[in-house]
């Protein structure tokens, strides 16, 4: 067997940092002493009571929203790191009113139909028929 050299790069072993930031909760935790992650937990609650509540009323068609959080980071010169953070809450839109009238033959909108105008003429007779049975019959 050949001899091996032990490797000369070994890998650093890293110490461990109880302070370092594992989680995005962890990070958004961070900005404004802890408000601005339960702030944005509620608007996030507030979004899917918002969903249910749409799709109740109007069912599943446009039934979206969405929760935006940006973070921004600025490097300064001794290392360290200056953040912000925004978020933005866009709810279900409400679809259009919408409501059903008809034409009259002046133009103009009404509540009555052209179809019960139809309907309201006097009944017909139907001269050739069966007395008995009240059967058509046909002319021939």
């Amino acid at each position: 067997m050949t001899q091996q050299k032990p490797p000369t790069d070994t890998a650093p072993i890293e110490a461990h940092d109880p302070y370092k930031m594992r989680t995005l909760e962890q990070i958004l935790s961070l900005f404004d002493g802890g408000d601005f992650l339960r702030e944005t937990m509620d608007e996030h609650q507030d979004l899917q009571l918002a969903l249910l509540e749409h799709k109740d009323l109007h069912g599943t068609k446009g039934c979206q929203g969405t929760l935006t959080i940006q973070i921004s980071y600025a490097l300064g010169k001794s290392g360290d790191v200056q953040m912000g953070a925004t978020r933005a809450v866009k709810q279900p839109k409400k679809p259009p009113s919408s409501a059903a009238a008809f034409i009259n033959d002046d133009g103009e909108l009404t509540l009555y139909s052209p179809f019960l105008r139809q309907m309201q003429r006097p009944v017909r007779d139907v001269t050739p028929h069966d007395p008995v049975t009240g059967e058509i019959r046909d002319i021939d």
